[in-house]
């Protein structure tokens, strides 16, 4: 069983999630794109030079280490596309 996910309410995902303004979804991009970012950390390559897990982990309001980081994206993508 998964514990649940502790996200800090005033974190920059949930505010670009809730954001129509435009035809892509930002906040679902961001995590997309953070999921696949966080898979090639953990197997020890480092997406790209600037690329921070630290930015990672304020961008979503979540804590942790880069497993367990991985592992809540992951459930959160799973939550989120569900519900479409």
């Amino acid at each position: 069983m998964n514990k649940p996910i502790d996200i800090n309410a005033d974190c920059k995902f949930l505010k670009d999630l809730e954001d129509n303004s435009t035809n892509v979804n930002l906040g679902m991009y961001n995590l997309i794109c953070s999921k696949r970012d966080l898979q090639l950390y953990c197997k020890g390559i480092k997406p790209h030079r600037n690329w921070k897990i630290s930015s990672v982990k304020e961008y979503f309001g979540i804590g942790g280490n880069k497993q367990d980081l991985s592992n809540n994206l992951d459930l959160l993508y799973k939550i989120l596309t569900e519900r479409s």
